[in-house]
């Protein structure tokens, strides 16, 4: 997938070593400067996608992207000046959702990356998943107008490769990636990993956000320990059913306001993966890019260093994908949402302190169900808000 690892690549000649205010005025004022990856991809007159390195021609178009990817994470030193530069590049206002793998083989895929730990382990040092929420937070949010994000989990033992679940139960979105994280580590401990992996679930929940919020440009990253699952009993050349579902995702979604960039944590591996990209045909516009965040992180430099090279990776094709979907001609669909969110986990809500509805007063009525909100919010409606059952029983707790 459109691969920048190479962003930390040292090995460029001198003439790549210029000011960041020089790079950004580069790339914010001079057309003629994008690499022919991404004027192809994304800002050609017909607005068609980059096949080269889909069929086997990416030799020279990888190596312009990796001397693009080397020349500007050398040459930025902070989050700061990576939000100049993409508001100069043309980056005017991005909305982010956020999707979360929480698939079983987290377990075990940080036994080199993450001192053997679960990669979603929670404690006093920030896992990988809190580590690439808050970087990508902070650099995107200055470019969303609301800061509102909307965040789901899959995987899981109630999602598998068909759903997705919201952080909260009225699948409000989080204000914010403070109280991303902050749920996040929330509702972790309660969740029971499973799988398989397929990404068709959270493309196609980020493509009906898209088109509720009546075609704004959105950004979707995915975080995620591993590879689209892949049977060993999938004859060579084919793809399985939930690779060719992520592929028909991906391509339905090209022709929405949305990149979608996949960050890749744990131990991998990645091979696949990028593999995997080569099935992906003919877009609207090169809408998917995969990075390696352990990669990144790995590198032996200061933590504020690494930080700018994952937001650059991540990040840099951002301005030009934006301006690729001010090209789409975005028609309102009458087809109907493609997936319907789940709410959180019957453990995660159990273990909720406050009321579902208000998210303020504590949960002092339980319901026939077996579902608790406060006795305000329950004594006024007549089905359960989060598994819709008609509400014939109300019992008042007390503490």
């Amino acid at each position: 997938m459109g691969n920048q690892e190479s962003a930390l690549n040292d090995a460029h000649s001198d003439h790549y070593h210029h000011s960041p205010e020089r790079v950004r005025n580069r790339i914010g004022s001079n057309p003629q400067y994008h690499p022919t990856t991404y004027a192809e991809s994304s800002m050609d007159s017909n607005y068609q996608a980059q096949v080269t390195s889909y069929t086997g021609g990416s030799d020279r178009a990888n190596y312009q992207r990796n001397q693009q990817a080397s020349y500007i994470a050398d040459n930025f030193k902070s989050l700061d000046e990576v939000v100049t530069a993409l508001r100069e590049a043309g980056l005017e206002s991005s909305n982010l959702i956020l999707g979360i793998d929480f698939t079983k083989s987290n377990e075990w895929t940080g036994k080199s990356s993450f001192n053997r730990r679960s990669l979603h382990s929670v404690g006093h040092t920030a896992n990988p998943y809190e580590q690439a929420i808050s970087i990508i937070g902070r650099t995107l949010s200055p470019f969303d107008e609301d800061n509102l994000i909307p965040c789901f989990g899959f995987g899981d033992a109630t999602t598998h490769d068909q759903h997705v679940f919201s952080f909260y139960p009225d699948h409000r979105p989080c204000n914010g990636f403070e109280e991303a994280l902050t749920r996040y580590k929330e509702i972790v401990p309660y969740l029971k990993l499973s799988g398989p992996t397929s990404f068709a679930p959270i493309v196609n929940a980020a493509i009906d956000i898209v088109e509720a919020n009546n075609g704004q440009y959105h950004v979707l990253v995915i975080i995620a320990d591993g590879q689209v699952t892949r049977s060993l009993d999938t004859p060579h050349g084919s793809l399985s059913p939930q690779e060719q579902a992520t592929v028909n995702s991906i391509v339905a979604a090209s022709e929405y306001p949305l990149s979608i960039i996949l960050v890749g944590v744990g131990d991998g591996p990645w091979d696949e993966m990028k593999r995997f990209d080569d099935n992906i045909p003919q877009r609207a516009f090169d809408n998917f890019q995969f990075v390696n965040f352990t990669k990144i992180m790995s590198e032996r430099s200061e933590m504020a260093k690494k930080e700018t090279a994952f937001a650059l990776a991540a990040l840099m094709e951002i301005p030009f994908q934006y301006r690729a979907t001010q090209r789409l001609r975005f028609r309102e669909s009458n087809r109907g949402p493609r997936t319907r969110p789940l709410p959180p986990p019957r453990e995660v809500i159990d273990h909720d302190v406050v009321c579902p509805i208000c998210l303020t007063n504590p949960k002092d009525m339980a319901f026939g169900c077996g579902h608790l909100t406060c006795k305000e919010c329950g004594a006024t409606i007549q089905l359960c808000p989060l598994c819709r059952e008609p509400i014939k029983t109300r019992i008042r707790l007390y503490s």
